[in-house]
């Protein structure tokens, strides 16, 4: 009854905008909130940005406060409410970071895809910028994954003519792509056939 008396007191010096009700009943219940908020949340950082925007909010509303329990009550209450709001932020911001890391994969993705099939239109006019024989040569050789002595039994050439044309067919085209364009190049083209 005592306290029930004293928090109706202290409530109606706050709405009369004295600093010294607002005072009390900050040192009166600051240190066990926040021991509840650390309880809960486990986090300094967060534990005093919630406590500050409690205290902020009652002195902000203090003439339209209507507290009809007990000041604690109403203070743990409004904890409550803030931890919800905290989790309920959290785990849209962990959505969002989700929908967003889903997004960035997609548009790599789709870049790639862009970037190898350009990458793959230009090896193949390289390639048809051969010389036709060694044109020839290179699509059987790596296309059509063709032995050197097939090819040379097919073109009427010694086996060396061919590693050479397939040679300055690769000097011609790593002049423009490195390597490993090129293989990856050829391998799609293979898939993609």
């Amino acid at each position: 009854m005592v306290a029930e008396c004293c928090s109706i007191e202290l409530l109606n010096n706050l709405k009369q905008n004295k600093i010294s009700a607002f005072n009390t009943i900050y040192n009166q219940y600051s240190k066990a909130l926040y021991v509840y908020l650390m309880h809960k949340l486990k986090d300094p950082e967060q534990c005093n940005d919630i406590l500050q925007d409690i205290f902020i909010s009652i002195w902000e509303k203090r003439a339209q406060l209507e507290i009809n329990t007990s000041i604690k009550a109403y203070l743990y209450s409004s904890a409550r409410f803030k931890i919800i709001d905290l989790y309920r932020h959290d785990i849209k911001y962990q959505r969002y970071l989700a929908e967003l890391a889903v997004f960035i994969v997609e548009a790599d993705t789709i870049t790639d895809s862009i970037d190898h099939r350009q990458k793959l239109i230009d090896v193949h006019n390289a390639v048809d910028n051969l010389p036709e024989k060694m044109r020839e040569i290179f699509i059987l050789s790596r296309y059509e994954h063709q032995t050197t002595r097939d090819i040379a039994e097919k073109k009427n050439l010694s086996p060396q003519t061919v590693k050479n044309q397939i040679a300055k067919a690769l000097r011609i085209l790593r002049i423009n792509y490195t390597s490993s364009d090129i293989m990856l190049l050829i391998i799609l083209f293979f898939f993609l056939k």
